[in-house]
Parts: C-alpha cells; sequence; structure tokens
C-alpha cells in the first residue's frame, strides 16, 4: 500500500473492520511496535475516509460506527448520523439499526419513536437479522405466532448475506463476516431457530419444513447455536423435512444431553418411544 492510499479495488475487497484491521495493523508493523491500540483505530478511520471517496455504503456505515460510538476520531452524532443516511442510500441495512437507536434515545436528533419504529421496519423488511429478531420478538411476546414468524423467516430466507467467515484468509480478502461479531451472526442464529421452531412445532407449517431443517443445520453448524439440536433431533425422530433416521435424531440427542439444554430429556423420551414403536412394528412384520 503506497502512501497510506486504499485503491478502489482494495476498498471493495476490504471495507469491513474485519479488512481494514488487517490494513491497520499492517501499517502498524510498517511504523514499529510503539504503535498502540488507538493508532490502530484511527487508522481504520482513515482508511474508512477513503474508501468512502469511492461511495461506497459499508465505508459510510463503518465512518458513521466511528463518529457515533468515538472510535479512532472524537463522538459526533451529526456525522454519525450523516454517513448513516448515505449507508442506508446505498442499501446497507445495518445503518437503519443505528439510524433507528439514534432517534429512540435522541443521540444528535430529537426523539422520534414514530421514524425509529419506521427505520426499524425497513431493516426488517429487507431482511436484517437484529431488526426481525427484534420486531418478531415483539409478536412473539404479544402471541402473534404467525406474524412473529414472518419475521423471522425473512432473516432466516436471507441468511446467505449475514454468513460468517471460515478463515484468517476470508478476512484478508474482505468477506463481510464481522457481523457475527457485533450481534447481527447471533441474531440471525436465533431467527433461524425461531423460524424453524415455529414452523415445524407450533404453527406446523409443512409445505415449509425442508426449508426449516436447513434453517437449524445453519444455526447449529454455522451459527454455533446448540440449541437447534433439539429441534434438529425432532425432525429426525418423526421425519418432518427429512426421512426419518434414528441414527441421525440420536446424535442430536446426545449433542443436547452434553449441552444439558431444556428439552434434552424429552427429545430422549421421544426419540426412544418412537424408536421403540418402529422395532415393534418391524418385528410384528417379520
Amino acid at each position: 500500500m503506497e502512501n497510506n492510499v486504499v485503491t478502489y479495488e482494495q476498498a471493495i475487497d476490504l471495507c469491513n473492520r474485519a479488512g481494514m484491521r488487517y490494513l491497520a495493523f499492517a501499517k502498524k508493523m510498517e511504523r514499529g511496535a510503539d504503535a498502540d491500540e488507538t493508532e490502530v483505530k484511527h487508522d481504520m478511520f482513515l482508511l474508512y475516509l477513503e474508501a468512502a471517496k469511492s461511495g461506497l455504503p459499508r465505508a459510510h456505515y463503518n465512518l458513521g460506527v466511528c463518529f457515533h460510538f468515538g472510535v479512532g476520531v472524537g463522538i459526533d452524532h451529526e456525522e454519525a448520523l450523516r454517513h448513516y443516511e448515505k449507508a442506508a442510500a446505498g442499501g446497507n441495512t445495518d445503518a437503519l439499526i443505528f439510524m433507528s437507536k439514534m432517534y429512540a434515545i435522541g443521540e444528535g436528533v430529537e426523539i422520534d419513536r414514530k421514524r425509529s419504529d419506521e427505520l426499524l421496519a425497513q431493516a426488517a423488511e429487507k431482511g436484517n437479522p437484529i431488526a426481525c429478531f427484534i420486531l418478531g420478538g415483539h409478536a412473539a411476546n404479544d402471541k402473534n405466532s404467525v406474524l412473529a414468524l414472518s419475521y423471522f423467516k425473512r432473516a432466516a430466507e436471507d441468511h446467505a448475506k449475514y454468513s460468517y467467515c471460515t478463515s484468517i484468509g476470508d478476512a484478508q480478502s474482505g468477506k463481510d463476516y464481522e457481523a457475527a461479531r457485533d450481534g447481527v451472526g447471533k441474531s440471525l442464529a436465533k431467527c433461524l431457530f425461531f423460524a424453524a421452531y415455529l414452523t415445524i412445532l407450533v404453527l406446523r407449517v409443512k409445505e415449509d419444513y425442508a426449508k426449516a431443517v436447513a434453517w437449524l443445520k445453519i444455526a447449529f453448524h454455522e451459527c454455533e447455536m446448540p440449541e437447534a439440536v433439539i429441534v434438529l433431533a425432532h425432525a429426525y425422530t418423526y421425519g418432518e423435512g427429512v426421512a426419518q433416521d434414528f441414527e441421525e435424531a440420536e446424535k442430536y440427542v446426545k449433542v443436547a444431553e452434553d449441552y444439558k439444554l431444556h428439552g434434552a430429556e424429552d427429545a430422549r423420551d421421544d426419540l426412544e418411544e418412537v424408536r421403540a414403536r418402529a422395532n415393534a412394528l418391524k418385528k410384528n412384520k417379520n
């Protein structure tokens, strides 16, 4: 990187906190080991500024975060809102979440709950996991399972936009995985889980069983959410969304038991009962 300038190609590939932190640490190494964390954060801020010259929504979002929370620069809520608005105009839904928060508590603007709710709804409409989880949770608290499912399902069906990176190479190539670090990944996992839970166990939406099982596997294997195994065990025990498979069900029940999850005992009882019934039927046929 010459003259501390990020090229357009670098900006596209590296304009997330993972990539920018990688570049900032590279600059730190160039200066020597005396550079501290404050300097690294300021370098990241400067890299976002450079990337924003190309109009990248992610660059404006990260600048908004910097000004909002004082990362590498002083807190300036007006500047934060200005960059969030540019990011949102470019399709960045994470910016909508922070804008909603600013209007909700009056950071740099007058408190406007209606505007805050509108921004949150816009983010949810576009599948943002945090917005979907918040609004889905509100609907669930109001005992409206159908509306709750509609929110959770939006995030679940849009999960690829918020996937985790799998290696340091992914981080260096700029894959957008900081969402997992910032709470988006946790909200995504919860949306995947609750979408599947409502689909299979509550509303019994049979045409979506297979999709629900796929969501559960993403929640467990990619998002590392152990609670997903409870519903996976149920799916394989009863053959809902997948072919009935007691061996697979056993694997997930064992995970539930290892994690001491609420519902593990019930999952074990269901598996043993259904397996015994199936074995009895098989024996009678023979």
